[in-house]
Formats: structure tokens, sequence, C-alpha cells
């Protein structure tokens, strides 16, 4: 059976939200990356993050760079930001370059300040869940 894990990291808990979800449609227990979680023996990682002034949040890029072998075979992306449509390009470098293959990511609109104030939203939730069970189908 493979061995899934649901990590996040947040400002504001909107990737908390999204992990939250993803956890529960998957019935795993989710983990913020500041409780720097084990990642033993896992297959498949669903890494939900936002974007931040641009670039992925710098506390999740370290928390990337000192995932150790073994390490999990696949990862997923979930992504929240304001504009709806950046994508985590550095994490996505780092876990290839550690020899984990990024199977896809999720974007979803985050809020920021007063922009889009009911993100994320149960729509958003939703399609996070949909994109989990659309990954863990693949693999």
């Amino acid at each position: 059976m493979m061995k899934t894990a649901v990590i996040y990291a947040t400002k504001t808990k909107h990737s908390k939200k999204l992990a939250e979800a993803i956890g529960l449609f998957l019935n795993i227990k989710v983990q913020n990356i500041t409780e720097n979680p084990a990642l033993h023996d896992v297959d498949l990682l669903f890494i939900v993050g936002g974007i931040y002034g641009g670039a992925s949040m710098p506390a999740l890029l370290t928390y990337i760079k000192t995932i150790e072998a073994p390490v999990p075979k696949y990862a997923a992306l979930v992504t929240s930001c304001a504009s709806g449509s950046q994508r985590q390009i550095t994490v996505c470098n780092i876990l290839e370059e550690k020899g984990i293959k990024v199977l896809d990511e999720f974007v979803c609109k985050g809020r920021i300040l007063f922009v889009s104030p009911t993100h994320p939203n149960a729509k958003d939730l939703k399609e996070a869940t949909d994109f989990a069970q659309k990954i863990v189908a693949r693999v």
C-alpha cells in the first residue's frame, strides 16, 4: 500500500485550510513544516504552500532542502496565490534535484489583504480534493 503524507507551510492559514481538506479526503493527518515532519517511507507527498511576494515561503524552501534519503518517490504541489496562476517553481526544482518526481501542481486563488477576500473558498477546497484524488489514482 502506498504511504501518502500531506505537509504545509503557511503565514495566513490558507495553505492549512487546503491541506486539511486534502488530509480529510485522504483520511490522513496533515503536518505543518514547523513540526519538522519525518517523511520516511513516504511514497507520495502533497506539499501545500503559498506564494508570498512572488516566491514560495522561505521556510518551505528551507524545509524541502532538508529532505534526505529515503526520499518520497512522488510529490504533488498545491499552491495558493493572489493571482491564482503563480507556481512554486523553486520548490519543484529542489524536489527534482533530489530525485523526487513532481507529478503536477494545483494552483488556486489566495487572499492578500483586501484582494480575493473569500479565497480559498469551498470551491477551491473541492478542487484541491479533486486534484488529490486524481493524483492518488494516477500513482
